[in-house]
């Protein structure tokens, strides 16, 4: 562990914060903190509630700042990007976005997110409800049989 982490319980109000974090208690207000005094606490929040944190920043610059600040402590954290919006052309729409997208939303549903880290545009983006992304989830292992009606039928419902 971290020594920086390793001093925080020695704080009490860290303490009082932690218990009403892992009691639920909202909202929680800190201020006066640095950027990366922000990031220490982000970090020790995570690490001693043992639950995942959501940081969502005002910019796509200042949010990969925090998520280079916050490799110090941790390497796997989850980045979710705003979309692009290109009226003019579906086509030329960046398609690694939308999968970037889908591929945190997807660690979230399986708990595997521990600190995930967005802006507050991409946060206010209209998004797929999560009961229809995942009632569309075809499942497909080596060594199944599907015919392949029932497949395209799957399929072409997707689309509409």
């Amino acid at each position: 562990m971290n020594s920086l982490i390793k001093i925080m319980p020695n704080v009490k109000k860290f303490n009082d914060y932690i218990t009403d974090v892992k009691n639920g208690k909202t909202p929680l207000m800190i201020s006066g903190l640095t950027d990366m005094g922000k990031v220490h606490m982000s970090y020790s929040t995570r690490f001693y509630s043992e639950k995942p944190i959501c940081i969502i920043t005002f910019n796509e610059l200042q949010a990969r700042k925090i998520i280079k600040d916050l490799k110090f402590f941790e390497e796997k954290i989850d980045f979710f990007p705003k979309r692009e919006i290109i009226t003019f052309d579906y086509v030329a729409e960046n398609k690694d976005v939308l999968f970037d997208r889908i591929d945190v939303l997807n660690n979230i549903q399986r708990k595997k997110s521990k600190i995930i880290v967005t802006t507050i545009e991409a946060v206010m983006q209209k998004m797929i409800k999560k009961d229809e992304l995942y009632k569309n989830v075809i499942k497909l292992k080596i060594g199944d049989t599907i015919k392949l009606n029932d497949l395209k039928e799957k399929l072409v419902k997707l689309r509409i």
